[in-house]
């Protein structure tokens, strides 16, 4: 869990940064037109069987959701590198993917999606954060 909030404090650092540094990009958070029935981005798909902790849509970040699976951080990593390569992004960056866990960030022309996995206890928490320029 507090890889989790680590991830999520420098997300919002992050965006913070980013506005301050006078970057004039007009950030859209994820709109209905561009989620799922169950209120994530439509681009990122849900992980099989996680359950959803939190769904939040922050200014200059764009919407952040969090699952719980019972299933192995690697395991949860290898879904969505498969998954995000078929849908058409590209691994921008990946940071200490391994069996604990990771960050992996996945970019598609100007929209980026990082997902943050971390195991604790035996219960592995993810964090998805879709931003989309438009």
């Amino acid at each position: 869990m507090r890889f989790l909030k680590a991830v999520l404090l420098l997300v919002v650092i992050t965006g913070l940064a980013l506005a301050s540094c006078g970057c004039t990009a007009k950030i859209e958070n994820v709109t209905k037109a561009n989620t799922s029935r169950a209120g994530g981005p439509s681009d990122v798909p849900e992980y099989p069987n996680a359950n959803r902790t939190s769904s939040n849509s922050l200014p200059l970040v764009g919407q952040v959701v969090t699952y719980q699976t019972n299933d192995s951080a690697q395991q949860v990593l290898e879904f969505y590198k498969t998954q995000m390569l078929e849908r058409g992004y590209n691994v921008s960056r990946e940071t200490s993917a391994n069996e604990t866990g990771g960050l992996i960030t996945f970019v598609k022309g100007q929209d980026s999606v990082w997902v943050a996995v971390g195991q604790s206890n035996g219960q592995t928490s993810i964090a998805i954060r879709a931003s989309f320029l438009r």
